[in-house]
């Protein structure tokens, strides 16, 4: 007996595209017992308010919800960093769509319990356990609240969670949203992370958010994928863009008392704003050198990252943040932050606190930095 489960990466439809996706490709999604997207942002709704946070703002369409359906999927995940943006109304308003379309969630809800609930699916005689975080970014529930957002990577209840479902299902999939974006390795922080998660009873990892496609390894019988990319991302940014990248389908079997996961890897890439089904030699990335990275020399590749992205995004970051003259930079930067100080103008200190808290929240940052900065003082 086996279950299949088609998993891809970040979704955003705001531009009303009910062909987002291919008819080859559609007939692969349909085709799985379980197919699950990350749904990248809430839907569209009236009188529609802003929280307070650094970054940008994402919605979709009321109507995305139902292209979803139509195409073959019956799960999202909510844990992602632009589901709360629209605050308690856009994650009341995405949740209520979804019940009404008949697609089931994980990792996000309208109140803490709700975000950290898990899901099991029975089929073919075999038990499925479903969830799904994200790293600390705004809306993250990293503590009770009286109110929505997303579930914490982070998070003792995700531990919990793990050892709940080891216990009560064959197969767990964790669904993870982390990482720092459009790079070709994963941090170390995350890959331990992970593995740590696989420790306590996770079979497969599915992972987005860096918006661009990593390697995936096996650890110890597990199935680690970094970073699938964006699957259908429509916003202003990324409108244009092929977003070659890659989905899987997973097919968990379970005979007499063993147990087994195959997989095979699904290629695609935006054709005429279509996400489309194409071959390994159409996408511009090789999976075999993205796993390749992950194996030889990582550690070094990994240290010599942390430290280019310090100097060339985080350390501006933090000057922006903490109002500091700008050393590092270019002579342009440094003439405008000295004309900002001349003249009666100046950046609101609340903009600069939330650059600030931006940077110290967000777990990736966080780890970035506090690598690079060892590296620097030769901590390490």
């Amino acid at each position: 007996m086996s279950l299949k489960l088609f998993a891809c990466g970040d979704v955003v439809n705001s531009k009303r595209n009910s062909k987002f996706i291919d008819t080859k490709l559609r007939d692969i999604i349909q085709s799985c017992d379980i197919a699950i997207c990350n749904f990248e942002a809430p839907v569209e709704h009236s009188n529609m308010q802003k929280i307070k946070k650094a970054g940008p703002y994402l919605y979709q369409s009321r109507e995305s919800v139902k292209y979803l359906k139509d195409s073959g999927f019956n799960f999202v995940s909510l844990a992602n960093n632009h589901i709360y943006d629209y605050g308690q109304r856009g994650i009341e308003e995405t949740i209520c769509e979804l019940q009404k379309t008949g697609i089931d969630f994980i990792g996000g809800g309208i109140n803490f319990d709700e975000a950290y609930k898990t899901k099991i699916i029975e089929k073919n005689g075999i038990k499925l356990g479903l969830l799904a975080g994200c790293e600390n970014e705004f809306g993250c529930l990293y503590e009770e609240k009286n109110r929505g957002g997303y579930a914490w990577l982070l998070h003792p209840k995700i531990e919990d969670n793990i050892l709940y479902l080891k216990a009560s299902c064959d197969f767990v999939v964790l669904v993870a949203h982390a990482g720092v974006e459009n790079i070709e390795i994963p941090i170390k922080e995350w890959r331990d992370i992970y593995k740590r998660f696989c420790d306590l009873g996770v079979n497969v990892i599915i992972g987005h958010h860096p918006h661009v496609p990593q390697g995936f390894e096996k650890y110890n019988g597990n199935l680690i994928f970094y970073s699938l990319g964006n699957f259908y991302f429509d916003s202003l940014y990324f409108n244009n863009q092929g977003d070659d990248s890659y989905s899987i389908v997973l097919s968990f079997e379970k005979k007499q008392n063993q147990k087994e996961i195959n997989f095979e890897i699904v290629y695609h890439k935006k054709i005429k704003g279509q996400t489309s089904l194409v071959e390994k030699e159409d996408v511009n990335f090789d999976i075999d050198v993205l796993c390749n990275l992950l194996e030889s020399n990582y550690q070094e590749k990994n240290n010599k990252l942390c430290i280019k992205l310090f100097y060339e995004y985080y350390l501006h970051y933090y000057e922006f943040a903490l109002d500091s003259f700008p050393r590092n930079s270019t002579l342009l930067r440094k003439l405008k932050w000295l004309i900002k100080k001349l003249l009666p103008f100046d950046y609101k200190s609340n903009d600069r606190y939330l650059m600030l808290l931006h940077n110290i929240r967000i777990d990736s940052h966080r780890f970035l930095v506090q690598r690079a900065l060892s590296l620097l003082v030769e901590e390490e």
